[in-house]
Parts: C-alpha cells; sequence; structure tokens
C-alpha cells in the first residue's frame, strides 16, 4: 500500500530524533572517556583533521544532493529503468570522487604541519591523519546507494542503520581507551565500523530495489545527463562557501591560537552542531516530501508551506536559543570542569551564529526541493571570500582569537548568504517578492531577543548549581519561554497549523 506524505515525514522526524538523541549520549560518554584519557591536544588534533576533511569533502559537493532531486519524479513516476540508470550514473561518480578524494588527501601529507605548529611535537599525527582519510575515503564508495533510500522517504533506515554501528563502535573505543589509552586504536575501530555500517546499508538497498541489477540497465538521455551535470556543478559552486566557512573554522583557530584552543572549542561546537543537528533531522527529513509536494503544488501552496516550514524552523531556534543562553557554560562546567569554559562574548557569538545557520535551514531545504543549483552557484564563492578576509583581518590584525573566527562566519552568514539564499528561492521558486521574507525574519527575530533577555534577566534572580540547577534552567526557560512564545504567535496561521499537525500526530 502506498504510503502518505506525512506518514514519511512522521516516520523520518521522529525515528531522526530518537536516533539524535541516543547518539547525543554516546557521544558525551565518548567525549568524556576521551578527554580523561588522552586530553585536550588529541581532542584538538581530532578537531583538526576533522575539518581539514571536511574540507576535501568539497569534490563530493554537489553530487548527493543532486543525486535525491533528480530521483523525486522517477520515483514518483515508478520509473524503475531511470532509476536504475541514475544510480549506474552516480557509482561511476561517487568512485571517481573517492578515488580524488584519496590522491588530495595524500597530496597533503607532506603540508600537515603547516595547519598548526603543535603538530610536529606530536608523535605519530601523520599515521593519525591517514586513518582519518580512509574513514572518509571508504565512504564514497557506498553513499549513492544511500541517496536512493532518502529520495524514497526512508532515510529513518538509514539512521537506525547508522546508530547500531555507531554504538558498537563507541563500546569498542571506550574499552580501547580504558585498557591501551591508544588514539590509534580509536581511529581504527572507528575505520572498521564505518565500513561495516556501509555494507549494511548497500545490503539493504539492494534487497529491497532488486530491480537495480537487471542485466540490460536503460541509458539516460542526453538532455537529462546534460540537466544533471548542470544542477551539480551549481550545487557544487552554492555549497563551497558553507564548507569553506565552516571547514577552517579549527584550522584558522590552531593556525593563529593553538592545537589546546581547537579542543577547547571543539567541545562547545559539539553541542552546538547536535543542537543544530537535531534540528536539521527535523527539517530536512521532510525535503523528500517537500520536492514530492512542490512538483505538483501551486505557487500559493508554496509560500504557504515556506511560511509553515519557516516558522516550524524558528520554532526550534527559539527553544534552543533559550536553553543554550541558559545552560551551556554551566553544563560544561559540571561536564568536564571550570578549565575548559570559554568567556562570556565567545558563547554569546558561539550562539549567535548557531540562530543565524539555524535560520537557514528553511533555505536550505527549499533551494534542494525547488533544484535551484545553478541560478545561485557564485552565491558561495563570495561567502567564502567574505568569511576568510573578515576572519583573518580579525586574527591578524585585531588577535580576536576564537571571536575573531566567529565574527567572520557571522559577517559572512547574516551580512551576505542568508539573504541572497532566500532572494533565490523568491524570485525563482516561489515567484513572490523578497520584501515577504524578511518581514517573517523581523516578526520572528524580535520576539526571540525579547525572550532572551527575559529569561536570561529572569535567572540571575535564582541560585541554581550542579545538574539539578541544569535541569532547574532548562525547566525554566522552556516554561518561561512557552509563556512568551504563546502570548506572542497563538493568533497566527502558522501556530495554528503546527499545532493542529501535533495534535494529528499525537493522534496517530
Amino acid at each position: 500500500m502506498q504510503k502518505s506524505r506525512l506518514y514519511y515525514s512522521m516516520m523520518n522526524s521522529s525515528i531522526s530524533t530518537i536516533v539524535f538523541f541516543l547518539k547525543l549520549v554516546m557521544q558525551f560518554v565518548v567525549r568524556t572517556y576521551f578527554i580523561r584519557v588522552l586530553g585536550v591536544t588529541y581532542l584538538g588534533i581530532n578537531g583538526l583533521f576533522s575539518n581539514v576533511l571536511s574540507l576535501l569533502s568539497l569534490a563530493e559537493l554537489g553530487v548527493g544532493t543532486s543525486i535525491v532531486y533528480s530521483m523525486y519524479k522517477p520515483i514518483a513516476n515508478n520509473d524503475q529503468n531511470e532509476i536504475q540508470a541514475l544510480m549506474i550514473l552516480y557509482k561511476k561518480a561517487y568512485h571517481y570522487i573517492g578515488a580524488a578524494v584519496a590522491v588530495i588527501g595524500l597530496a597533503l601529507v607532506p603540508f600537515l604541519h603547516f595547519f598548526s605548529s603543535d603538530l610536529s611535537s606530536q608523535e605519530g599525527f601523520i599515521w593519525y591523519y591517514l586513518l582519518f582519510l580512509g574513514n572518509s575515503v571508504l565512504s564514497y564508495f557506498f553513499t549513492y546507494k544511500r541517496s536512493l533510500l532518502i529520495a524514497n522517504q526512508r532515510s529513518y533506515l538509514v539512521n537506525i542503520n547508522d546508530f547500531i554501528f555507531l554504538f558498537i563502535s563507541n563500546i569498542f573505543q571506550i574499552f580501547l581507551l580504558l585498557h591501551y589509552g591508544s588514539f590509534t586504536l580509536y581511529l581504527i575501530v572507528q575505520l572498521i565500523f564505518t565500513l561495516l555500517g556501509n555494507f549494511s546499508i548497500s545490503y539493504k538497498v539492494d534487497k529491497d530495489y532488486y530491480f537495480l541489477k537487471k542485466s540490460e540497465p536503460k541509458k539516460l538521455g542526453k538532455e537529462k545527463v546534460r540537466e544533471i551535470k548542470k544542477n551539480v556543478v551549481g550545487n557544487m559552486s552554492s555549497k563551497i562557501g558553507g564548507v569553506i566557512v565552516m571547514g577552517t573554522d579549527s584550522i584558522l583557530i590552531s593556525s593563529f591560537v593553538g592545537l589546546a584552543a581547537v579542543g577547547y572549542y571543539s567541545n562547545y561546537t559539539m553541542i552546538i552542531n547536535n543542537v543544530q543537528n537535531l534540528c536539521k533531522q527535523v527539517t530536512n527529513s521532510i525535503t523528500a516530501s517537500i520536492g514530492n509536494y512542490i512538483v505538483t503544488a501551486n505557487k500559493k501552496q508554496a509560500l504557504e508551506l515556506f511560511k509553515r516550514h519557516l516558522f516550524v524552523n524558528y520554532t526550534m531556534i527559539y527553544f534552543s536559543t533559550l536553553i543554550l543562553v541558559s545552560v551551556l557554560n554551566p553544563f560544561i562546567r559540571w561536564w568536564i570542569g571550570e578549565k575548559y569554559i570559554l568567556p562570556p562574548l565567545t558563547v554569546s557569538l558561539i550562539v549567535i551564529n548557531l540562530v543565524i545557520q539555524m535560520f537557514r535551514n528553511t533555505n536550505f531545504v527549499f533551494i534542494d526541493s525547488f533544484g535551484l543549483y545553478w541560478i545561485q552557484r557564485w552565491k558561495s564563492i563570495f561567502e567564502a571570500a567574505i568569511n576568510l578576509i573578515a576572519s583573518l583581518i580579525l586574527l591578524a590584525v585585531f588577535n580576536l582569537g576564537i571571536n575573531g573566527v566567529l565574527l567572520g562566519t557571522i559577517t559572512s552568514s547574516f551580512g551576505y548568504v542568508m539573504w541572497i539564499e532566500a532572494y533565490y528561492i523568491f524570485k525563482y521558486g516561489l515567484k513572490e517578492k523578497l520584501s515577504v521574507y524578511i518581514v517573517q525574519i523581523i516578526k520572528y527575530v524580535i520576539p526571540l531577543g525579547i525572550s532572551v533577555g527575559i529569561v536570561f534577566y529572569a535567572q540571575t534572580l535564582f541560585q541554581f548549581s550542579g545538574f539539578i540547577g541544569i535541569i532547574a534552567k532548562i525547566f525554566f526557560a522552556c516554561a518561561m519561554g512557552m509563556v512568551l512564545y504563546t502570548i506572542t504567535f497563538y493568533k497566527t496561521q502558522e501556530f495554528v497549523y503546527v499545532r493542529n499537525l501535533l495534535i494529528r500526530i499525537v493522534k496517530r
């Protein structure tokens, strides 16, 4: 029986959220043992090499989301021949990408010490990097099969599979840290289970989509191939900026401040990234459903969907911000100690940057759903340039350290890219004026700022400490935030929609 978009959206959102929280618990447990056994310098190496590998993933940018977008229509039409032909094309593409990442990654080995002067004093750092590289390269030979499940609104299967193998690998990693204290064994386990998890998802796709094994696959027409290439190039250029902006943070900090600073900063980014990823699990899990819907929707319906999505996204931004402002530093203090605390200004910039990036989640979803890759191909070139120039000036000239990196990111994200993304969506996708978006953002940012100020001030009137204090702060922030949120939005159409949707979900 054909299941509805609501069913798949509910499955993807609910399972993604459950898996996210389970992953989050495991991540904190593993990070705790990692810091206690190996220390902040190895934590810095881990963060630095993760960033370097994220930059190498530039080779893949454009292919993944282009795969998913190209499959919406043949999946909706149950065109098995075209799906098979697309999968063959993407398999070849990802094999080339994997080989390219391996070659470029190996070519960087002689230059690793330029990323941080502290690296040279760490014995075996090249071996650590090669294990990171191997883990990344192996994934490219299986990723294309995941894309079929995602395009078919079954990303929940991918999430469940990944969590099972991550959980087992984390158990092994904790055991090896406690008994051998070896970063090498820690990374080897990570590589092995990445490979096993990819084998598992590959088997699932082969089993469920048996038609992929047909002996005489259909060939894609030249026009279709040309369209895919155009989308890939456009999507790649549109996302380069995001990868450079986020991927160079640790590299800049390690170069100008040191590996230890990367370690301190990475504890905050782990929390922030998890908050952002939780929200993305909800927003991105319905991307395939939106893409499927937009194929048949008129522009009025599409604009209404955009506003609803933005409001759902804003709701998550609102409560996430109130909670983080209340407990981010108290949590770090309780979790790993006072010496890992960053200054209040730095923490404020981290939260502001998170809010900006999370507002862009709706932009990302609708850019993917409308397939606006080619149109916005130059966006990220300017984004990356603004970010790097601003960050380098603030680091080299004003010596602002971590704050300089954060201000550089905020400058490029809020000063340029957030608005240009919305411009493309409204002009080419929704066929509406950008002023509609500007009004929506103002309508949300002002109540957010007021609520943050009220909650933060109110909490200074009470004394909270320890883990119980953290729980009390979260409860207090959510309760007061809910009152302010309801007073502000209860009469809006978007609020009524979300309320009714939640009632439908609970009834199901």
